[in-house]
């Protein structure tokens, strides 16, 4: 048994099996059914993010029905259907696509008919939402590669002034009414699901199957294929201390951060070397507990396809650590925070490090002391002093992180 296996990440199973009449089938005709078989996914989140303890004791914010109605719960949910698409290669294996059959199935068991000779087959899941709608493009332009990325939904402004706050890697931005938009938000993908087994063998040999079904009157060929996520989840908390006085008094909901990749490949899972900021919402919270101490936080969550010019899951599952070529990129956690005075400023941490450490997924925690906060004066001038501008229109090129 495999790991995946033991951790509770179910592999799907491919049965492929000849259906004829006759109990030994002669395997010679030129075209025969084929049975499909794929139990239904499930995936631990402690398993995706590889954790020996339990995350929740790190996890101050909490979850109640509010954040669940908002934002949905903390899992990977369960996929409903799937888009299969078959690529018949003939008598050479790995050979470039030049046909598809395309179809969607609604259950986890499908019949088609196959010609003898090998197969790619490409299934992903379909998005459940409860208005029927997606932010992820899937595009198939390209029949050797299926890649899925994301709208752009709203921008950040440029900065104009900056404060350090005196925790380390943290700064208090400010913008003005006059700032140009430099930058465009991507919305979160959803969570979905993808296989990619290749080589598929439809052989006219006995020997090259598993077994006879007699319930189906047909020999049966095994293939294991994983269904991995191809989006991964994180965790956001911004834990307030010494805020008995109410120097922050909340935050707008807006948030972004940077560097994560803006697309991914379906076939693979492999994430594209173009960085996108993602943006999501989050909310105030105060006297939570934190270990032996009470303090605000502001939390949320968002999804992203995880790091630039990174391997699935599936392929990294033994690995801790960021290890694709990106080095140079730096993860910005972009957080608007209100103050006592109607004064708005955003928060500026440098979250690199944490977003290494958890490529496919985890808790990002950021502190800050209220007291060593720089408090921005308003300033009816600079508007609300937020960074962030609700639409953003026709983006050519998208310039993910600000220069301070």
């Amino acid at each position: 048994m495999n790991y995946l296996q033991k951790t509770y990440l179910i592999p799907a199973m491919l049965v492929a099996g000849l259906a004829t009449s006759c109990i030994e089938p002669p395997l010679k005709l030129p075209a025969e059914e084929v049975l499909v078989d794929m139990p239904i996914v499930q995936v631990d989140i402690d398993v995706v993010w590889n954790l020996d303890v339990d995350w929740r004791k790190n996890w101050h914010y909490g979850w109640d029905e509010i954040d669940e109605e908002l934002w949905g719960d903390i899992e990977y949910p369960t996929p409903s259907n799937y888009e299969v698409r078959r690529y018949f290669l003939g008598n050479m294996p790995r050979v470039p696509h030049t046909t598809v059959d395309a179809f969607t199935v609604f259950n986890t068991r499908f019949r088609r008919t196959y010609d003898f000779g090998y197969y790619d087959m490409l299934i992903w899941s379909n998005i459940d939402s409860d208005d029927g709608t997606q932010v992820i493009t899937i595009d198939e332009s390209d029949i050797n590669e299926t890649t899925a990325t994301t709208t752009v939904t709203r921008g950040l402004t440029r900065v104009i002034s900056s404060t350090d706050t005196g925790t380390k890697g943290t700064t208090l931005l400010t913008g003005t009414s006059n700032s140009t938009v430099v930058t465009g938000l991507f919305n979160q993908p959803e969570i979905f699901y993808s296989a990619y087994p290749q080589d598929i063998f439809i052989s006219r040999e006995e020997k090259d199957y598993d077994y006879f079904d007699e319930a189906e009157r047909c020999w049966v060929k095994r293939i294991n294929c994983d269904l991995d996520p191809l989006v991964y989840m994180y965790l956001v908390q911004i834990i307030i201390t010494n805020n008995e006085e109410r120097i922050v008094t909340g935050c707008s909901g807006d948030n972004a951060i940077s560097s994560f990749a803006s697309g991914t490949s379906v076939n693979t899972g492999h994430t594209w070397n173009k960085p996108g900021m993602v943006y999501f919402g989050s909310r105030f919270k105060q006297d939570v507990m934190v270990e032996d101490y009470k303090a605000d936080i502001i939390g949320g969550k968002f999804t992203t396809y995880g790091l630039c010019d990174m391997d699935s899951y599936s392929k990294t599952k033994a690995e801790n650590s960021y290890s694709g070529s990106r080095l140079d990129l730096k993860n910005y956690l972009y957080v608007d925070l209100t103050f006592y005075n109607g004064a708005k400023a955003t928060l500026q941490a440098d979250v690199t490090e944490q977003c290494w450490s958890q490529p496919h997924g985890g808790i990002i925690t950021v502190y800050i002391n209220a007291k060593d906060l720089v408090i921005p004066k308003p300033d009816p001038s600079v508007g609300t002093g937020s960074l962030f501008v609700p639409t953003v229109e026709d983006y050519d090129e998208v310039i993910y992180d600000l220069v301070m």
